[in-house]
């Protein structure tokens, strides 16, 4: 679609050719001098940015008494600024926290260059999360092999259902090695964690592992039911180890590890 103009330079533009006017482009001329895009006014905008990162070019525009156009060419073509997203975490650490985060890391690092691949195989962890009764397909697994002259496969749109069951699975390097849905109104508390962990779990290790002499290493997040008292007398009285996961970290899952 072509650009619209007025009426009043539509006329000047039909008097300019009827007087031998045969391009359309621009003709030379002398411009006014910018006055406003000064090295001045320049510095200052980098010193307004550097002190408030969110702040707008119409904002910079009174405070530099120069226009909006002219502020835009100066963080573009001169400071050569651009907004950027914030990229948005669960959280975010202090010093203190990051110290803790590599210390039990370099824990982790150090047991296996003690032990080796048999510390690996020692190591059972948990997660928990919710399933949905009804999941659709994805629109990136949808895709089928056809002929450029087939018809093209229709679906109808679904959404998740709104039912939805807890599960927690426990798993070690061979994968999982159990699963328990949280099913009859049960809630994953101290209760539910200490009692699953000395009888289900245990027996489901001891079966599958055919070792009753081999030490478990248990890994385990931070949330209340696993640091409760009633789950910390569970593990002591299985003598399993407990590997140490780092506090304040929300968004590290015990298996990334």
């Amino acid at each position: 679609m072509g650009k619209i103009i007025s009426w009043t330079h539509e006329h000047e533009w039909c008097k300019c050719f009827r007087e031998g006017r045969e391009r359309l482009e621009n003709e030379l001329h002398d411009r006014r001098p910018l006055t406003s895009i000064t090295e001045p006014n320049i510095d200052r905008a980098d010193a307004h940015i550097r002190e408030n990162r969110c702040i707008t070019i119409k904002e910079l525009g009174p405070m530099l008494s120069i226009s909006a156009g002219s502020v835009e060419d100066i963080m573009k073509y001169h400071l050569h600024y651009s907004k950027v997203n914030a990229w948005w975490v669960p959280c975010t650490l202090m010093g203190v926290n990051k110290m803790v985060l590599m210390q039990a890391a370099s824990h982790l690092l150090q047991l296996f260059e003690d032990e080796g691949d048999a510390f690996l195989k020692s190591v059972v962890t948990t997660n928990e999360t919710w399933v949905h009764y009804f999941i659709p397909e994805s629109q990136q697994s949808s895709p089928e092999w056809r002929h450029t002259n087939s018809p093209k496969p229709k679906r109808a749109w679904r959404s998740r259902s709104a039912g939805k069951v807890m599960a927690i699975f426990f798993w070690d390097w061979q994968g999982v090695t159990h699963v328990d849905f949280l099913t009859d109104a049960r809630t994953g508390n101290a209760s539910y964690y200490s009692d699953h962990l000395a009888t289900d779990l245990k027996e489901k290790i001891r079966s599958k592992w055919k070792t009753g002499g081999k030490q478990v290493t248990f890994l385990k997040d931070n949330a209340h039911p696993h640091t409760a008292k009633t789950t910390m007398e569970t593990l002591r009285k299985l003598k399993w180890n407990l590997l140490t996961h780092p506090s304040y970290s929300p968004n590290l899952a015990p298996s990334d590890f």
